[in-house]
């Protein structure tokens, strides 16, 4: 009778042993998954008064003629640049310190100067964003060449359109104020 009831109590304490392992197992198995990162409404106002659109999540900056090139140039006008400057203080101010800058180009001329070209303008626009206080390690830089044209090549008006460049600020690329 003591042998059957220590084999009785070793099999208790088996069992116990198994469902706090098989507990403790749900339960890291159950931890919930940290929240992602989400704009403030400082920062939502901010973008929105630089006149940014949210879209999935992200806000773009891609309004024509605010950030339009003339042909064959990655030159910003200076009032263009002081704009940049001004805005990227104010986006600064609330946190947002990088975003990701699309540059794009007409299809005229060979695909490979237009990539480069393309590089070129976002380039030129991040420089201007670093001035006015973004943080240009925090901004990623993207030629993108003739791929992705909002309007036709087929006119001058269109390929206008074309030549340009887009901001957009992630969650991501915001820190918390």
């Amino acid at each position: 009778m003591f042998r059957a009831n220590r084999l009785m109590r070793a099999s208790f304490l088996r069992l116990r042993v198994l469902i706090v392992a098989v507990g403790l197992g749900l339960v890291a198995a159950c931890q919930t998954v940290p929240a992602q990162p989400d704009f403030t409404p400082e920062q939502v106002a901010a973008l929105e008064k630089a006149g940014f659109s949210r879209e999935d999540g992200n806000y773009l900056l891609g309004i024509p003629d605010r950030l339009l090139f003339e042909f064959d140039s990655s030159e910003l006008l200076a009032e263009r640049r002081a704009a940049l400057r001004e805005m990227a203080t104010a986006l600064s101010d609330v946190g947002i310190l990088g975003a990701r800058i699309e540059g794009h180009t007409d299809s005229v001329g060979a695909e490979d100067y237009n990539q480069e070209l393309s590089y070129r303008r976002a380039e030129t626009v991040m420089r201007a964003l670093a001035s006015g206080g973004m943080d240009a390690g925090a901004m990623q830089v993207l030629g993108m060449g003739e791929t992705d044209p909002i309007d036709t090549n087929e006119t001058e008006a269109g390929r206008s359109q074309n030549r340009r460049v887009v901001i957009i600020v992630t969650p991501t690329a915001v820190l918390p104020v």
